[in-house]
């Protein structure tokens, strides 16, 4: 046994014994995730025999090894990989072994690869559970559920034999025009903070602790679990603040957004085993070149032990600041990117070893860490799985029913005039709309090929179960951007609603990708599809409900019927005239596989709504950029057109019950503040809420936010219950930045629970 086989020693032991083994060769193909894994090989169904292909086989020998391979079980339409070509849940661990084996029979020194996985909502492969997407996520404010249902992807991915998981997490949702705010939990950096650390734990235990170093264990110290696996948070970092709201579009930030806005966001990714650097430049310098944010911020100051990988042919794209290729990747291997994807550019580190244009200290400290986590993940010692069984069922039955719960504490209703909930008696109930009837249109971007039984959960069909008195009438009334052959479709609707007593009419977008389009090297789509308004790559200048909805909305609302409306979408639309007309509005974002169901048992009343928007909601693309957060200037808020208010400010929600809020009290400790309020239900129904704590920060000669979120608690509670929530915050969250940009502890703090206010000097 050599000392890196030996699972007692130190992992930084191993790591040094195994690098001063290594060949140049081999380095680089540590720091190499050059294939597309679904590229590699073919699996028959029939005789469960995996033939793999000869690029594959290649690559490994040419990097004598192979650091990591991305997407075994990637399906999509960019994959071309569907139920006739791919991998099904139960036979993943079969492909992952011999794909693994592969790996190490030709490296010289037995080193596996790590097998990595999209999973920005839920695993994108055949049979994977399909969550809600972050932005809907994001209103639950139920971190615990979200904690929950990452263990619960943690373990789906585990038992197909995958080490690392890409969740999105650290994106905020600035400007709605951005086709990816749906990957974003809302806009608020504490919520997408917090929802980041519990995603941490959900994945990954505690096998990296604040505090303390991997490094100086042994993997038997650290003792990981088989259903923890590795999550890289994506992307780092400030993609939400792109100009114009184009995606990779460049940020202009200043200094002090950038370190009282994403701090918080830096600080969560401590634990985690990696993080994704981002396509944009920060104030022009790509953060895939950016030292100072990965080895100063992240490493030094925040002592982040993972890796950082490149997100796709990223690293090609440097080419926008850097002609050079070498140039290129000693740069991005200076400022401590690890692992590449896809891209060129890394394949030519030897050679630019050889030219001299490339410190080969550089890469091996890139090694270091990606070796560091092949051995934290216990690769060395277990590099192949067994045959799941029914394990992997159950914990896909599990997951279900996580999801459906999820899906409905994300919905936020957001108007209701008493309709709702709705009984089930006899009456004549439309259902129509663009969203009604197409299931993809609920599940978001990144969505894998769904079964011919869950393509049966849409809108309409589960209206149909759940209100089995009524009679149902569907019309689809129109598209979602298609401005041709609608007036029939509209037709057909507005037929249907007149016989009807209600009307649920379901708009709003879609991130439903096709088989027919077409998608660049790094799998965003290229060839929009006409009914495709959301996703990545898929920006718009304006907020507008598309295509004919509103003339749809327009002939129904004629009718004077009474109305619920539901919005399946991935980013805030201009609603003003859908909340003007309906008699109920329920925003349900895109509420994934369960999303249809949960609906329903929100407007029947099966389930309370408890949403609260993660996002202020603006009236129309005028207004923006409408974030809560920015400065309390005297200025003139309203435009001469418009008021510069947003239609629904962040934390904004109903519910079937109402709640009271009283007795804020605020006392000052030695390590900090003591937040104390009355929350009381007072109304007729059992219910949650989530309770915001905001703050104002006042201070040498800095103007203060209008307020930011500090902490948030999820509570439930019965008719006339009521509960004391108590917050614990640290001096930490009072401090600013002074004119001079030096931290210190605000003069005064102004303390915001609901319409309650107190102040406190320090």
């Amino acid at each position: 046994m050599l000392p890196y086989q030996d699972k007692k020693l130190p992992i930084k032991d191993r790591v040094t014994d195994l690098i001063n083994r290594m060949t140049i060769k081999e380095k680089v193909g540590q720091v190499n995730q050059h294939l597309y894994g679904w590229q590699t090989y073919d699996y028959n169904k029939e005789n469960e025999k995996i033939k793999l292909k000869d690029n594959l086989i290649k690559h490994i020998k040419w990097g004598g090894g192979l650091g990591a391979i991305y997407g075994l079980f990637r399906a999509d339409p960019w994959s071309k990989v569907d139920f006739k070509n791919g991998v099904l849940p139960e036979d993943a661990w079969r492909v992952t072994n011999a794909i693994q084996k592969a790996v190490i029979e030709n490296s010289r020194l037995g080193i596996p690869a790590l097998v990595v996985e999209e999973c920005p909502h839920g695993h994108q492969a055949l049979g994977g559970i399909s969550y809600p997407t972050n932005l809907g996520k994001g209103n639950s404010f139920d971190t615990d559920l979200i904690r929950k249902s990452a263990h619960l992807m943690a373990k789906e991915l585990a038992l197909k034999g995958v080490n690392l998981a890409l969740v999105s997490t650290l994106d905020l949702a600035k400007d709605p025009r951005w086709g990816r705010s749906e990957e974003c939990f809302g806009e608020d950096p504490v919520l997408s903070a917090k929802i980041s650390e519990a995603i941490i734990e959900g994945f990954q235990g505690p096998i990296i602790q604040q505090g303390t170093s991997f490094l100086d264990k042994s993997v038997e110290e650290i003792n990981k679990q088989e259903d923890q696996i590795g999550v890289v948070l994506k992307h780092c970092i400030a993609q939400g603040e792109a100009q114009g709201g184009h995606n990779s579009g460049t940020v202009v930030i200043g200094e002090r957004e950038f370190d009282e806005i994403y701090q918080p966001l830096l600080k969560s990714t401590r634990n985690a085993v990696g993080v994704m650097a981002a396509y944009n430049d920060i104030n022009g310098v790509p953060c895939h070149i950016n030292k100072e944010l990965f080895q100063n911020r992240l490493r030094e100051h925040y002592k982040f032990q993972g890796i950082v990988m490149a997100d796709g042919i990223a690293l090609d794209r440097l080419n926008d600041a850097i002609d050079d290729c070498y140039e290129a990747a000693n740069s991005a291997l200076a400022a401590g990117v690890d692992l590449s994807l896809w891209d060129n550019t890394y394949t030519k580190i030897e050679m630019g070893i050889k030219k001299g244009k490339i410190d080969e200290d550089v890469l091996d400290s890139a090694v270091r860490r990606v070796l560091a986590i092949k051995f934290l993940l216990g690769l060395f010692e277990h590099p192949y799985i067994s045959n799941p069984g029914d394990e992997l069922s159950e914990t896909l039955e599990e997951a279900a029913k996580i999801n459906e719960q999820l899906a409905e504490e994300s919905m936020t209703l957001v108007k209701n005039d008493g309709i709702l909930p709705l009984k089930d008696k006899k009456q004549t109930i439309a259902v129509i709309g663009p969203n009604a009837n197409a299931y993809y249109n609920l599940l978001g971007d990144y969505t894998a090929p769904q079964s011919t039984l869950m393509q049966r959960k849409t809108i309409l069909n589960e209206i149909e179960s759940a209100f089995e008195h009524a009679q149902i009438q569907y019309a689809e009334g129109c598209e979602i951007r298609n401005l041709e052959n609608q007036q029939q479709k509209i037709a057909k609707a507005v037929a249907a609603a007149e016989k009807a007593d209600i009307v649920i009419l379901a708009l709003g977008g879609s991130s439903a990708r096709n088989f027919d389009m077409e998608f660049l090297r790094n799998g965003a789509v290229s060839s929009k599809g006409v009914n495709m308004d959301s996703g990545e790559n898929v920006d718009v200048a304006d907020l507008t409900l598309g295509g004919m909805q509103i003339e749809l909305l327009r002939k129904i609302a004629g009718l004077n019927k009474k109305m619920i409306a539901i919005l399946v979408q991935g980013r805030p639309y201009d609603i003003e005239q859908l909340t003007e007309t309906a008699n109920a509005v329920l925003i349900s974002w895109f509420p994934g596989q369960m999303g249809a169901r949960a609906i329903t048992n929100v407007i029947s009343g099966k389930k309370n709504p408890s949403g609260r928007l993660s996002i202020s909601y603006p009236i129309n693309t005028q207004q923006l950029p409408v974030y809560y957060y920015q400065r309390a200037a005297t200025k003139q808020d309203n435009y001469y057109d418009e008021v510069g208010q947003p239609l629904y400010p962040f934390g904004y929600g109903l519910s079937y019950t109402d709640f009271e809020y009283s007795d804020l009290n605020i006392k000052k400790q030695d390590c900090g503040f003591r937040v104390v309020v009355t929350v009381s239900n007072t109304g007729k129904y059992v219910g949650s809420e989530s309770v915001l704590l905001f703050v104002k920060l006042f201070g040498d000669h800095v103007l203060p936010r209008k307020k930011i979120l500090k902490d948030f608690k999820r509570i439930t509670l019965s008719p006339k219950q009521s509960q004391r929530v108590i917050f614990n915050l640290s001096y930490d969250e009072a401090i600013l930045y002074n004119d001079k940009m030096n931290v210190q502890v605000a003069e005064t703090v102004q303390f915001m629970i609901s319409d309650l206010t107190k102040t406190l000097k320090l």
